[in-house]
């Protein structure tokens, strides 16, 4: 069974880890939790039970990026799926559950942003897969380099 749960505080650990190469694309699960700002939300995939992967959801009235700042969008943050579990569409699962777990955790958003890094191709190509539409503009503050700014809109029924 597919479930994503959020994560509430006193944060468990949470065995979530990507493959070497793609390390420095992410911060590790420890390091994503101790780092959240104000609103976020972290939430675990789990399979059958056990941990495939990880993300956080944020308001991004306030994020640093610029062109992801409005008051009706939340950034997905720390998406990561675990290097055993790559492969198996555990990712296209999580994003297609995304505007649904939007709409229930942020009710006012109408979109969700991201940031990929330009490197990071098979990630790009992923969310391009799942709704995200590059803007064309890049974002030049991460620390493995410049990354493309994408934006998924919500379509909700009125």
């Amino acid at each position: 069974m597919f479930t994503i749960q959020r994560v509430f505080p006193p944060y468990a650990i949470i065995n979530v880890c990507v493959l070497p190469e793609q390390e420095q694309f992410i911060d590790p699960v420890d390091k994503a939790l101790s780092i959240m700002k104000e609103g976020e939300v972290p939430f675990v995939v789990r399979s059958d039970g056990q941990e495939v992967g990880f993300f956080t959801l944020r308001p991004s009235r306030d994020d640093e990026v610029e062109q992801l700042r409005s008051p009706n969008r939340c950034t997905l943050l720390s998406f990561m799926i675990d290097a055993q579990q790559q492969g198996k569409g555990f990712a296209s699962k999580v994003l297609g559950k995304l505007p649904e777990l939007v709409l229930a955790t942020f009710p006012a958003s109408n979109s969700v942003g991201l940031t990929v890094n330009c490197r990071n191709s098979q990630a790009y190509r992923l969310y391009e897969k799942n709704g995200f539409r590059d803007i064309g503009e890049l974002y030049y503050g991460g620390c493995a380099g410049p990354q493309h700014i994408m934006i998924m809109d919500l379509d909700f029924p009125e």
